[in-house]
């Protein structure tokens, strides 16, 4: 059985999609039809359900069908002796992020786990979908055009719901830029216009594909679609098997600094071909749409694919060296300011996904870990730990490899000859671990002591054993200490300024100003007496020392408080990753492996 999909937008400006699904045969006297409450590869229940209207249902002679909802996510049909029936129903599609759907006069963008549902207990079956766009209009997706097609429609295939709920369409009057590697074709689908320059972004695109196809020895897919909206302020990326969507500052690509976020994203959002697409925990596929699918190992899909995106850059020759160093330092410089990292493990925030990551509050910070952040850390401490112990012998890139050799749920030859192998990831409890043990061996279970401290405790993290295997040490500063003779004060605050005013985003904990009584959202309008915006105010607490108090006026819930608060010293907030005065044969020889650049 096919299930044939059809959508259409010929209304775009009434941002509505509209869906029609074919089903025959049909053998049971009633069916299920389901809509994803969430998108594979972004960990929120975000109930797409609710952006459905119109929903209706007929036999083969037209004549209506009944229905009703059995749960918020599920519509159950009576189709009684009818063994074809048509479902129609139109879905509202006005949010612009890579994970879910968005139609305008300007393109038409969608992720199918947001517009298409699927029949329950058939969703191993292979699918048609129809689309029918307005004129002069293309259609950019990774999936593979069937040789059917109808009149004023194009229609592609996908071999099951999986494949197609992993295929985002872009449909519109994009730019396309081609290239190819290996004899593969990728195309770069570019909605929008800001200061991007088409070869500089095609020419890079092409040296992370390359340099990622370097890394694991061959391309699993037969074509791969990059999709990038250029919007304003916008910034994130979602993965799918052989294609991408990308969201990006329109005008992010100069200067330099600005245009590696931009590659950053593009080497991050590609390494998951690999790692998440093909090398993923047992917990993630086949999927259950309806509910969160829990794993510990978030921090190994992400974190590890974290760590990869800079280090792709460099080997590409993107950026330098020291760009590179500067990029860990951030990191270690971020990670070392959150309280929550004493309180969260690593295992726990990949297991809390659902709950925390993507519903951030105030007291994140003081809370929780991100598992991207603290995840390419321990990648990095681990990776130097492998170098270490095997004398180079061996890095995380063989642990990578092979896991994508057991564990990957295709192959190449298989891909090509048009059969799909799905393997069971790897286990969601031991099986990193173990894959680590068989490519750089046990040492007497040194590597699960070291990832029981590092991924399921929350101690700190041991930089400087790391770093001596490559002749590199920490030194941590102040941003003062050269206009000052003391060391910097602290308020122990985050702060936004909103509208005009300064208010408090995060009181940190332990820091002076949850001593002091100070809560998230007052508004500061005063030190000392004395009104302040956001840079008055970092010019005062230049003038401070530890150990003062000041007075800091505020408004909370419109009452006017004022709240004296003794000024700490302030933690580092500058650190440089620099060499040992003098380094080994040995540790030099680990740094340049370390860091070498592969690209021609």
């Amino acid at each position: 059985m096919t299930i044939m999909y059809f959508i259409s937008m010929l209304r775009p400006n009434t941002h509505l999609y509209d869906v029609a699904l074919d089903i025959h045969p049909i053998e049971e006297p009633t069916l299920d039809l389901a809509l994803p409450a969430w998108t594979p590869g972004s960990y929120l229940i975000r109930d797409y359900a609710r952006h459905v209207q119109s929903f209706a249902v007929t036999d083969d002679q037209g004549a209506p069908l009944p229905w009703r909802k059995i749960d918020k996510t599920t519509w159950r049909i009576e189709n009684g002796a009818a063994r074809r029936i048509r479902v129609t129903y139109q879905v509202y599609a006005f949010e612009l992020s890579v994970r879910t759907s968005h139609l305008d006069n300007t393109h038409g963008y969608f992720n199918p786990s947001n517009i298409f549902m699927y029949r329950c207990g058939h969703a191993h079956e292979p699918c048609l979908v129809h689309v029918q766009t307005p004129p002069g209009w293309r259609i950019t997706t990774g999936l593979a055009p069937a040789p059917e097609q109808n009149d004023g429609w194009v229609t592609f295939h996908a071999h099951d719901y999986d494949e197609l709920a992993d295929s985002p369409f872009e449909c519109g009057t994009h730019r396309v830029l081609t290239f190819e590697v290996d004899g593969i074709s990728h195309d770069i689908a570019l909605w929008g216009r800001g200061n991007e320059d088409e070869q500089r972004i095609l020419t890079d695109t092409r040296t992370i594909v390359e340099t990622t196809r370097a890394m694991f020895g061959r391309l699993p897919y037969r074509r791969y679609v990059f999709i990038v909206h250029l919007v304003d302020g916008g910034y994130g990326g979602l993965e799918h098997r052989n294609s991408v969507s990308n969201i990006v500052d329109r005008w992010g690509f100069r200067p330099a600094r600005s245009y590696e976020k931009f590659l950053a994203l593009t080497a991050h959002e590609f390494f998951h071909v690999w790692n998440v697409k093909r090398i993923r925990p047992a917990p993630l596929g086949p999927f259950d749409y309806t509910r969160e699918n829990y794993t510990r190992q978030l921090w190994v899909m992400e974190g590890i694919t974290s760590y990869y995106d800079h280090l792709i850059l460099l080997r590409a020759g993107l950026i330098s060296r020291e760009r590179y160093l500067e990029t860990i330092a951030d990191d270690i410089k971020l990670l070392q300011s959150q309280p929550g990292r004493a309180l969260q493990s690593l295992e726990q925030s990949s297991f809390d996904a659902w709950i925390k990551f993507y519903r951030p509050d105030e007291n994140g910070p003081n809370s929780s870990v991100s598992y991207y952040l603290k995840g390419s850390l321990v990648a990095l401490l681990l990776d130097l730990e492998i170098r270490r112990r095997t004398g180079g012998a061996r890095s995380l890139d063989d642990v990578m490899r092979h896991l994508y050799a057991e564990y990957a749920d295709d192959h190449v030859h298989d891909l090509y000859s048009g059969d799909r192998v799905k393997r069971p990831g790897f286990d969601d409890d031991d099986g990193f671990c173990r894959a680590v043990e068989t490519v750089a061996g046990e040492e007497d279970g040194a590597y699960r002591t070291f990832l029981a401290h590092a991924v399921s405790g929350t101690g700190e993290l041991d930089y400087a054993r790391a770093f001596e295997t490559v002749g590199l040490h920490l030194v941590w500063g102040h941003t003062l200490e050269k206009e000052n003779d003391h060391l910097p004060a602290w308020h122990g605050l985050r702060l936004k300024t909103e509208h005009g005013r300064l208010k408090v985003s995060v009181v940190l904990a332990g820091g002076p100003g949850e001593a002091a009584g100070i809560y998230a959202g007052d508004e500061l309008i005063a030190l000392d007496g004395v009104r302040i915006d956001e840079e008055r105010l970092k010019a005062r607490m230049a003038e401070r020392q530890p150990g003062q108090t000041v007075v800091f006026s505020l408004f909370r819930r419109d009452d006017l408080l004022h709240v004296p608060l003794q000024l700490a010293e302030a933690p580092p907030d500058t650190l440089t990753i620099a060499p040992v005065e003098a380094p080994t044969d040995e540790q030099t020889r680990q740094l340049e492996a370390w860091l070498k650049v592969i690209a021609s």
